[in-house]
């Protein structure tokens, strides 16, 4: 991953290679009765949050942005969104939000913006099958632990640079040095415990580089970079 803006080649050193990762995904969208919902207005203290069927939402208070969604997971108590216009100096990629729900999808707990409650009652409007990605994870998973999602480069060199990992295995990232984002595919090799080898190939030019990470309590550690942080979007807890 830190070869981002030059995609020159790099290999894994680790020999304990042991199965393919296969997280199982689905073309269907979750049914309706099995599936929580976020259609409604939001409100915690300082922050509404509006979601409309169509995927259209609106953020108002501490911070005022708005645009779409997808959705890109949805399964028990857990949806992973995909929020176009939530953060306009990524080049457009998208910032990946987990969503945390109650039972009754009164209460949510929304990535790094915490928790919110239900203004009103549960409508029974859901989200249009319109909105879901073509593959969507329907098999529970330890975003801990796997790499769907968002993150970004912290710390340890010059540019925070950010990732969108798709289920579809395909991805963006957005590079502050190059100052655009970048496209590609990634496989994911499950090496032992936590490690893995990530390969990724860049529609730019078809250039391919293979990285080995641990990615353990949501955050990504590359052999031989261990200084450079690299931290997923914050999963939030579930409402009380």
């Amino acid at each position: 991953m830190t070869s981002s803006t030059t995609t020159e080649e790099s290999s894994s050193s680790s020999s304990t290679e042991t199965t393919q990762i296969s997280e199982s995904h689905s073309e269907i969208p979750v049914p309706i009765e099995t599936r929580r919902n976020i259609v409604g207005t939001w409100k915690q203290e300082n922050q509404t949050l509006t979601v409309q069927s169509d995927g259209t939402w609106q953020l108002t208070g501490e911070i005022n942005s708005s645009g779409t969604l997808t959705v890109a997971a949805d399964f028990e108590d857990t949806q992973l969104l995909k929020l176009y216009g939530f953060n306009e100096n990524i080049d457009g990629i998208g910032t990946y939000f987990i969503a945390n729900f109650n039972q009754d999808s009164t209460k949510m707990g929304f990535g790094y913006l915490g928790q919110f409650n239900r203004l009103g009652n549960v409508t029974e409007a859901y989200l249009s099958t319109d909105v879901f990605q073509n593959d969507i994870q329907t098999t529970p998973v330890d975003f801990n632990t796997t790499i769907l999602g968002t993150w970004t480069i912290k710390e340890g060199i010059e540019f925070h640079n950010t990732w969108n990992y798709n289920p579809d295995g395909t991805f963006e990232t957005f590079s502050q040095g190059r100052g655009q984002a970048m496209t590609g595919e990634y496989r994911v090799k499950q090496l032992n415990g936590n490690w893995v080898d990530v390969t990724y190939t860049f529609d730019e030019d078809g250039q391919s580089y293979t990285s080995l990470y641990l990615i353990e309590n949501g955050m990504m550690i590359e052999n031989h970079f261990e200084d450079i942080k690299i931290v997923r979007n914050v999963i939030p807890d579930f409402p009380s």
